[in-house]
C-alpha cells in the first residue's frame, strides 16, 4: 500500500519533510572544552555547525544555514547567549529554532530568566555526555515532529481548499485528503464542531468517528493542566490562521495524555473562516523521556536522592523561607571515612552498594522534614528544615544529629561473604543565614570547609567558624604553589651529617627545603604540613626518594660506605603501591639497597599492623632498613614496636635539648638507649646543638650515634659532593 501523505505531498508539488542528511545543529560557545566535548558527544549523529560568539553565530544564520537546534552558552564576551536568544525569538524566520542553554548556573533565577528568554531546556556543567545526547534527541525529535505536523497540516489545508473551491462533494474530499496518516487529523466547522476524523484519530484518542461527529471539539479536552484555553486559541486563529503548541487531552477511558496540536483555518474566496483543520500527535514517549532526562539532570542515579544541583535549588528555597520568616537552618556534608579502600579492596560494585545503604541509613537518621542530598562520591549533604534556634540549640541538634548517624552505623553492612564493613563518617555542618552564608553556594562552602577541617584535625565533626575559611584558603593556596614548585623544580635537596659515636660521619639524612619564588628559602615547617594535609606529600616524597637516589649514587663513587636516610610519612606508607614505588627507585638507581634507611614516625603502626608489618618486611628483603623516628612522642607501645623490623630508633630532638638540665628528659633519653640496647637497633640522638649535648652524651650514652647543628647544620647536597671529591683527590 502506497503511503497516501506522500502521494497527497507530490501532487501539490514536493515537501521536504525529512531531510536525508543529518539534523543541524549550531554550537555557540567560546570554550573550547565545552566544544569538544560537545562535538565527541554529538558528531556521529547530527551536523555540527560551531561559533564562538553571538555575532558569529548571527552571520551564519543569515546567511540561511537554519539549524534545528541551537546550543548556546549563557556567559560569552560580547553579546551573551540571553540577549542573544531573545534576538532570535524576536526574528519571525528564526524564533522557530529550539534554543537550549549551556550553563555552570544552577540556581532558580537563573534558570528562570534562561526561560523567559525563550530557551526550551538547559544543560549544566560540567557537561554530562548522556544527559547532552538525550536532551539533544528530545528537542529534535519534537521540533522533527512538529516540522512535519505544520507540513502535514498546511498541504491538507491546501488540498482542502482546492477540492472546496472545485465545487467537489464533501465525501469525496475527506476520501481524498483524510487518508492513513500516523497523525491524528479533525476537520472542524466554523462553530468547531467535529466534521470528520481519520484513523490515527480514532487509534490515539479511543474515540470512533461516529463518537464525534458533530460534537465540540472543545469538550473533548477539558484537561486541567491546560494553559491555552480554546477562546485564546480561537483568537490567535482569526489574526494568524495558524496556531502551534502542546496540550493535555483524554482518551476515550478518560486516560490523560499529552499531545503536540497544530491548527489553522480554512477561509473561503471572501475571507470568512468555513473549517479548521487540527493536526495532532501523542507525545507520551517524549514526556516520558524528558521525565529521565529530569531524573538524570536533579536525582542521582545509584541512590534516587537529589544531586548536587537540586541540593542547591533546594537551599535557594530554605535561604528564602529563613529570611522571610526570621528562622535558622544549618547545612551539613557528610562522607564515609576510607570509602576509597572499600572500592579498591571489594570493587565499585560493593561500593555502590555501600552508597545505597548508607543513603538509606542516613535518611532513617535525619527527620522527615530534612532534605537530603549526594554530592559526589562519598559525600552526602542535608540540609535541616528551619527552626527558631539560639547558637546554642542549633549546635545541640547538630551534635544529636551526629549522634543519631552514628548510631545507625553501628550494624556493619554486609557485602557477599566478606566480613561485615564497619563504616565511620567525618561531618561538618554551617548554621544559615549569617553574613557570610547568606547564599546557597556560600552555605554549602561554609560546611565544606568545616568538613575538611574536621578531616585535616582527624575530629569526627567540626563547625563552621569565620576562621576557617581563612585557614582553608591558606591551606588551597599552598597547596597550588606547591604545585607549581613540584613542577618548576623549586624544591631542593639538604643534608645533615650523621655521626658515629666516635664523631666519624658515616651517613646523612635527606631534608627538603623550598626555593619560593616571593618569599625565598622555606624550611619544611612552612609547607610540609600542608602537603601532609592531602595527598602531595606523596608526591613530594616521591620526588624525594628518587632525587636523592640519584645524588647518592654519585657520592658513592666517592665514598662507598656513606648511608642516607629518607623520611616517609604515614600518609605515603599507606599507599598501596609504597614497596613497588620504593623497589622500582631502588633498582632504576643502582644505588646498593643496604645503605638506604626510611625513616617513619611510631604513627605508622597506628594503622593495620600485620600490613605494616608485611610492607616493611618486603622492602627489608631488598636491603633496605628503617629507623623510628622521633620516638617517645607517638604511639609508644612496645607490644607493637617490638614487632617492627626495625633497625635504628632515633631520640626526639626535644628530649635532647633539655635533657643536661632537666632530669625528666635525662630519664626519658636514657630511657630510650635502653630499649634500643635490649631490641638490639642502633640509637640516633637528633638535636645536639651545643657542646653541653655533646658532653651529656659521650659521658652518659658513648654509644649513642650523633646528628645536630653541633656537628653540622643542614646544607645543599651539593654541597657534600663538591666536600667529598676535594677530601677524595687530596
Amino acid at each position: 500500500m502506497s503511503d497516501p501523505y506522500l502521494d497527497l505531498s507530490r501532487q501539490d508539488g514536493p515537501v521536504d519533510l525529512k531531510s536525508a542528511c543529518s539534523p543541524k545543529i549550531l554550537i555557540v560557545d567560546d570554550e573550547p572544552t565545552n566544544v569538544r566535548v560537545l562535538t565527541d558527544a554529538l558528531s556521529r549523529d547530527y551536523d555540527l555547525i560551531i561559533a564562538t560568539n553571538a555575532s558569529e553565530a548571527m552571520d551564519i544564520l543569515e546567511q540561511g544555514d537554519k539549524p534545528h537546534l541551537i546550543l548556546l552558552d549563557i556567559m560569552m564576551p560580547g553579546t551573551d547567549g540571553l540577549q542573544m536568544c531573545r534576538n532570535l525569538k524576536a526574528r519571525p524566520d528564526l524564533q522557530h529554532i529550539p534554543v537550549i542553554f549551556i550553563t555552570a548556573l544552577s540556581d532558580l533565577k537563573s534558570e528562570e530568566r534562561g526561560f523567559e528568554a525563550g530557551a526550551v531546556d538547559y544543560i549544566h556543567k560540567p557537561i554530562r555526555l548522556a544527559a547532552v545526547r538525550a536532551r539533544v534527541r528530545t528537542h529534535i525529535s519534537l521540533s522533527g515532529m512538529l516540522d512535519h505536523m505544520i507540513a502535514l497540516n498546511q498541504n491538507l489545508k491546501k488540498r482542502i481548499e482546492l477540492l472546496g473551491n472545485a465545487g467537489k462533494p464533501d465525501t469525496g474530499l475527506f476520501e481524498s485528503v483524510f487518508m492513513a496518516t500516523s497523525e491524528g487529523i479533525v476537520l472542524l466547522d466554523a462553530h468547531c464542531k467535529i466534521v470528520a476524523v481519520n484513523a490515527a484519530f480514532s487509534r490515539i484518542t479511543g474515540y470512533s468517528g461516529k463518537d464525534v461527529l458533530n460534537v465540540s471539539y472543545a469538550s473533548l479536552n477539558q484537561h486541567p493542566d491546560n494553559l491555552a484555553c480554546p477562546e485564546n486559541i480561537l483568537a490567535h486563529l482569526a489574526k494568524h490562521d495558524h496556531w502551534t503548541g502542546e496540550l493535555y487531552n483524554r482518551r476515550k477511558s478518560g486516560q490523560p495524555y499529552p499531545e503536540l496540536r497544530t491548527l489553522s483555518t480554512i477561509r473561503s474566496k471572501n475571507g470568512e473562516i468555513t473549517h479548521y483543520i487540527s493536526v495532532f500527535n501523542d507525545i507520551s514517549g517524549v514526556k516520558e523521556t524528558e521525565q529521565r532526562l529530569e531524573e538524570l539532570t536533579w536525582r542521582d542515579p545509584v541512590t534516587g536522592l537529589p544531586n548536587r544541583a537540586l541540593f542547591l535549588n533546594q537551599l535557594v528555597t530554605v535561604l528564602k523561607f529563613c529570611n522571610h520568616g526570621n528562622v535558622s537552618t544549618a547545612v551539613l556534608v557528610v562522607d564515609i571515612d576510607n570509602f576509597r579502600y572499600i572500592n579498591e579492596t571489594y570493587g565499585f560494585k560493593c561500593g555502590d552498594q555501600v552508597i545505597k545503604e548508607f543513603a538509606r541509613r542516613l535518611r532513617a537518621a535525619v527527620f522527615s522534614d530534612d532534605s537530603i542530598a549526594r554530592l559526589s562520591g562519598d559525600e552526602f549533604g542535608i540540609v535541616l528544615a528551619p527552626k527558631q534556634w539560639s547558637i546554642d540549640d542549633a549546635y545541640r541538634v547538630i551534635l544529636a544529629l551526629y549522634n543519631r548517624i552514628q548510631n545507625t552505623l553501628t550494624e556493619p553492612i554486609q557485602y557477599g561473604n566478606n566480613p561485615g564493613l564497619r563504616l565511620e563518617v567525618t561531618v561538618g555542618a554551617a548554621l544559615c543565614p549569617t553574613e557570610s552564608s547568606d547564599s546557597p553556594s556560600s552555605a554549602l562552602q561554609h560546611a565544606e570547609t568545616a568538613h575538611r577541617s574536621a578531616k585535616v584535625a582527624n575530629r569526627p565533626i567540626a563547625i563552621f567558624e569565620d576562621s576557617m575559611s581563612e585557614k582553608i584558603r591558606h591551606q588551597l593556596q599552598i597547596e597550588s604553589e606547591l604545585n607549581q614548585a613540584i613542577e618548576q623544580d623549586q624544591l631542593v635537596l639538604y643534608a645533615q651529617p650523621q655521626l658515629s659515636p666516635d664523631r666519624i660521619l658515616y651517613g646523612l639524612e635527606i631534608l627538603i627545603r623550598w626555593h619560593h619564588p616571593e618569599r625565598g628559602l622555606l624550611g619544611p615547617d612552612e609547607f610540609i604540613p600542608h602537603a601532609e594535609n592531602s595527598r602531595q606529600i606523596v608526591k613530594i616524597e616521591r620526588w624525594v626518594l628518587r632525587k636523592t637516589l640519584e645524588k647518592m649514587r654519585e657520592l658513592h663513587h666517592i665514598n662507598p660506605t656513606l648511608m642516607c636516610a629518607v623520611n616517609i610519612s604515614a600518609k605515603h606508607f599507606a599507599e598501596d603501591d609504597f614497596v613497588e614505588t620504593v623497589t622500582n627507585a631502588v633498582i632504576a638507581s643502582g644505588f646498593p639497597s643496604e645503605l638506604l634507611t626510611l625513616e617513619l614516625t611510631e604513627s605508622v603502626s597506628a594503622n593495620d599492623l600485620d600490613t605494616v608489618v608485611e610492607k616493611m618486611e618486603a622492602i627489608r628483603s631488598l636491603g633496605c632498613t628503617f629507623s623510628l623516628d622521633d620516638f617517645g612522642t607517638g604511639y609508644s607501645s612496645l607490644s607493637r614496636l617490638q614487632r617492627l623490623p626495625i633497625s635504628e630508633v632515633k631520640i626526639d630532638k626535644s628530649f635532647m635539648l633539655s635533657a643536661p638540665n632537666n632530669p625528666m628528659a635525662a630519664n626519658i633519653v636514657e630511657m630510650v638507649v635502653r630499649i634500643g640496647e635490649t631490641i638490639g637497633v642502633r640509637v640516633v640522638a637528633e638535636g645536639v646543638e651545643a657542646e653541653a649535648h655533646a658532653h651529656f652524651l659521650s659521658s652518659r650514652h658513648p654509644n649513642v650515634h650523633l646528628q645536630g647543628y653541633f656537628f653540622g647544620v643542614p646544607q645543599p647536597i651539593e654541597v657534600f659532593l663538591e666536600s667529598l671529591a676535594k677530601h677524595d683527590t687530596s
